[in-house]
């Protein structure tokens, strides 16, 4: 009898002490995987997010960058985790590209499920300050007097600049020499120098060099002018509304995960996008703010079959060997 009674009695001590703990303790981290480098503009957003939600919900996130393969390391990191709504991809176009154009992949789009965008800069044309070209009609029209002989960059297979590239050169019926570069940041001192025409650059990299007036901006490559550069016309207002590539960044969750925690992040997302803070960090790095986050998954849906319609139509070179 004695024994049970102090038995009990430990038992009741130990589940009070653990009680607040219980109360108290945070929530577990959420492992927010980014298959670019840190630093980069796709990183910074993504923390952007995380931290506003963090800041507001007590959510910890563990950033784990996976650099490298266009993208095909981190979604393979995410498509082997657990689908317990604690691993979250930052994925981008190549999520719905590389399947279609790689064989090696290792992945579907629909391993994966869309959560909510979370925005991304777009890209400009822009040229040397040196250049004497002041507008897209100007780029064109020296490219058509001198075909083969204008060089750009190519950041990567599959990257929105070079799908814009590809698209804009088809619709204009240009023939230009494209330059392989591993990322954007390598071609920057080529481009300022002049040893590059013109090129298809994130405004977050773009705007730096502009405001130092090493570049000159012809056009945003998107449907709506950018804040910052407000006298600068679309590509759309140029004449190229088809040629349009928009870069975009979202959250997504293995297939499988729980829906309930699916619609919690999305909505959390959702919520940090309206903030003042996030509007004024993704400002700084010449990002754009979705206007419906949560119609994501519509979104990437109808990527994955602009692409595979685009491809099936001749109109991209993907050369991946």
């Amino acid at each position: 009898m004695l024994s049970n009674r102090r038995r009990f009695l430990a038992a009741a001590a130990g589940l009070a002490a653990a009680g607040p703990l219980a109360a108290t303790a945070a929530p577990r981290p959420v492992r927010l995987v980014v298959p670019y480098p840190a630093g980069g503009v796709v990183d910074v957003a993504a923390r952007i997010v995380a931290d506003e939600i963090g800041a507001r919900t007590g959510q910890r996130f563990v950033v784990d960058n996976r650099a490298g393969a266009n993208g095909k390391l981190g979604a393979q990191a995410v498509r082997s985790a657990a689908p317990d709504g604690q691993t979250v991809l930052v994925g981008s176009l190549f999520l719905v590209l590389n399947p279609l154009i790689d064989p090696q992949a290792g992945f579907a789009s629909t391993d994966f499920e869309p959560l909510a965008a979370i925005g991304a800069p777009p890209n400009l044309i822009v040229v040397p300050a040196s250049s004497p070209l002041r507008s897209v009609a100007d780029l064109v029209a020296q490219a058509r007097r001198q075909p083969g002989k204008l060089n750009t960059p190519n950041p990567g297979i599959g990257s929105s600049n070079h799908l814009g590239l590809e698209l804009f050169t088809q619709a204009a019926g240009l023939d230009v020499l494209q330059v392989p570069y591993k990322g954007q940041p390598p071609f920057v001192v080529d481009l300022v120098n002049g040893e590059l025409h013109f090129a298809f650059m994130t405004a977050a990299l773009a705007l730096q060099q502009i405001g130092a007036g090493a570049l000159r901006p012809l056009a945003v490559v998107s449907q709506q002018r950018l804040g910052a550069l407000p006298g600068v016309p679309t590509l759309a207002e140029a004449g190229y509304a088809e040629a349009v590539v928009l870069p975009w960044n979202g959250w997504f969750l293995p297939a499988g995960a729980p829906r309930a925690r699916g619609a919690q992040l999305a909505a959390e997302v959702e919520t940090a996008l309206r903030s003042a803070e996030v509007r004024r960090r993704f400002e700084a790095i010449g990002a754009e703010v979705p206007t419906a986050p949560r119609e994501f998954p519509d979104f990437v849906a109808a990527e994955a079959q602009r692409w595979k319609r685009l491809l099936a139509e001749g109109r991209i070179r993907v050369e991946t060997a």
